[in-house]
């Protein structure tokens, strides 16, 4: 954990200002097209089975999945572009492993 002071907080003689957490939540947001017409329970047990696979690893996991306009993926919250790499393969796996789906 790192302690961040202020220069007011400091002239004040408080000790904390702000505490910043050293592993960040890792934040998965994908985004289907609506026009798929994809189910909302085949959402639910995809965004179920993509926790099972990322919460060993990253235990600070927040996923978001939704119908939007177009599709997309978004990942925030990795510290180098190998992390980034390594949760897109799981994501790959877990889609083209379609078990879930039972």
């Amino acid at each position: 954990m790192i302690l961040l002071l202020s220069s007011k907080s400091m002239k004040n003689g408080l000790l904390s200002k702000t505490l910043q957490i050293e592993r960040s939540v890792v934040r998965i947001e994908i985004v289907f097209n609506k026009e798929k017409q994809i189910a909302q329970p085949v959402l639910e047990a995809l965004e179920s089975e993509i926790y099972k696979k990322l919460l060993p690893l990253y235990p600070k996991t927040a996923v978001t999945i939704r119908k939007g306009s177009a599709d997309g993926i978004d990942i925030s919250g990795l510290k180098c572009d190998g992390e980034k790499r390594n949760v897109m393969g799981i994501l790959q796996q877990v889609w083209e492993d379609d078990s879930w789906l039972n």
